[in-house]
């Protein structure tokens, strides 16, 4: 295809800030709700992120099936980019909660965002042909962040290490993990961002977990491998021994690197008629036994699946 270049919009390289927000689980929740509902959500969704977007003066580049990614540093900059990406993604996930909120009082379900966020050289300007052409960027720190976002957690929001350095002092942060991503010979090191401490300090919402109810089980699961939102057919079978709502631990024969997606399949011995499929990431593991012990967390809330977890662990405590 012929590089088209509308005399507006030249195409230009240039240093800037890529932001991708994702929905968890969103393909999943789609079996479960009716078309309407499923339109509402995603166009409050992508109203409320594109007003963030603009009040930090970055650009929305694009919707992408449940994502926005956004820009920071193109067609306008700033001295201060990368700083306006990195409040925007925290004031997205707290606007996430407020959207949260106006859903659970409507009765319809809620949603969950990860964040990418990569800083680097791009070529900005429209590209297409005099048919269709539109302005967006395209380089290694788009690519980058699209890999970034398929590992973070709800509510999580992860740097790449050019975002981690460029910030400086100026950030606060958490964990730290090395990830193989696609495209990558090397392992690449994301940095969970916890908080942003200019103009002022703005601190990244914590998604509560730990108060929900657990109980210690005893039955087998088999989990599958999701990667690029495709599950591999290789079927591994472990043994699930604690269970929340939000999350669960089990014992597995091989080691999920952090952050890996996987499909659950609970089995019959669950309890229930058939089976219960979620989905999951991994947020730690450790051996234990000649296995290895892994804590999920469910990135499918309030499907059909995640509903019927709820209603087991509240019939085994309460009888309900």
């Amino acid at each position: 295809m012929a590089v088209y270049m509308r005399k507006s919009h030249p195409i230009i390289g240039a240093q800037a800030t890529v932001l991708i927000v994702d929905l968890r689980g969103f393909s999943a929740l789609m079996d479960s709700v009716a078309p309407t509902l499923m339109v509402e959500l995603l166009n409050r969704f992508f109203a409320l992120m594109a007003k963030i977007v603009d009040r930090h003066g970055g650009l929305v580049d694009k919707f992408m099936g449940d994502s926005v990614m956004a820009v920071f540093g193109v067609p306008t900059r700033h001295s201060d980019d990368l700083i306006r990406a990195l409040n925007c993604a925290i004031e997205m996930q707290l606007g996430m909660i407020d959207l949260n909120r106006q859903s659970e009082a409507r009765g319809e379900p809620r949603l969950y965002a990860g964040i990418a966020v990569s800083t680097g050289d791009v070529m900005a300007g429209c590209f297409g042909s005099e048919v269709y052409n539109e302005y967006t960027v395209i380089g290694n720190p788009v690519n980058l962040a699209s890999r970034i976002e398929g590992y973070a957690l709800r509510g999580q929001i992860l740097l790449s290490e050019a975002s981690f350095q460029a910030a400086g002092n100026r950030i606060q942060i958490g964990s730290v993990n090395e990830v193989q991503v696609k495209g990558r010979s090397q392992p690449v090191r994301l940095y969970e961002l916890k908080a942003v401490n200019e103009p002022r300090l703005l601190r990244v919402p914590t998604i509560e977990i730990r108060k929900t109810p657990r109980i210690l089980v005893d039955f087998p699961a088999v989990f599958q491998r999701v990667e690029d939102k495709r599950i591999l057919p290789t079927r591994l079978v472990g043994q699930v021994n604690d269970l929340g709502y939000f999350g669960l631990c089990a014992d597995l024969s091989v080691m999920l690197p952090p952050y890996s997606e996987v499909l659950m399949s609970l089995a019959p011995e669950f309890g229930l008629d058939s089976q219960v499929e979620v989905y999951a990431r991994v947020l730690r593991t450790q051996p234990h036994n000649a296995q290895f012990r892994t804590n999920l967390q469910f990135t499918t809330i309030d499907t059909p699946g995640h509903r019927k977890i709820k209603q087991y662990i509240d019939h085994i405590l309460w009888g309900s």
